[in-house]
């Protein structure tokens, strides 16, 4: 029985009548190369919680003082401790606390999807509109500029001495405003 609190190992192969220690064949890039068994198979830690006595200096010590009395220092910093003490005050809850706190969860849940889906309906209908208004503008742009060439045609056949109702017969203006070019 050792007195450490944390045990590294290897699996080594060792010949029981011979004690010669077994050397696996592998190939690699077409070539074959003779590995101890510890370079290929895994490593072992073994951890013996209970006889964790110390103060958590390293982050390992602060998961071992965890997962022997389930405390976590306030100030922790060490990755996965934070998440684990947001995860023990949950168990912590009773059932009825879980389930109205499982409840808001999905309440927030519903109102960022409302949200979202508020702010996509916003965008299709902003795009939408302006694509009507960007129709509507370029419609009366080219209607201002189709009588502006009407008006430019019946001065043009005025000036080639063509009756003012003939001009109005062809451009359909009113023969007043024909008049007034």
């Amino acid at each position: 029985m050792g007195t450490d609190y944390i045990y590294h190992g290897q699996n080594h192969f060792t010949g029981v009548h011979t004690g010669d220690r077994l050397r696996i064949n592998t190939r690699d890039r077409d070539a074959v190369i003779t590995r101890l068994p510890a370079n290929i198979f895994p490593e072992y830690i073994l951890i013996r919680v209970n006889e964790f006595d110390k103060v958590a200096m390293t982050p390992l010590d602060e998961w071992i003082e965890y997962l022997k009395d389930g405390t976590i220092r306030p100030d922790t910093t060490v990755p996965g401790l934070r998440e684990a003490r947001e995860k023990l005050k949950y168990y912590s809850m009773s059932t009825s606390e879980r389930h109205a706190y499982d409840e808001h969860l999905n309440v927030i849940m519903i109102q960022n999807d409302v949200l979202d889906t508020a702010k996509w309906e916003g965008r299709i209908e902003g795009l939408a509109e302006g694509e009507a208004k960007g129709k509507a503008e370029g419609l009366a742009e080219r209607l201002a500029e189709g009588k502006t060439r009407l008006r430019q045609t019946a001065v043009n056949m005025k000036h080639m001495g063509i009756s003012t109702a003939d001009i109005a017969e062809c451009t359909g203006l009113p023969v007043a405003e024909i008049e007034k070019l």
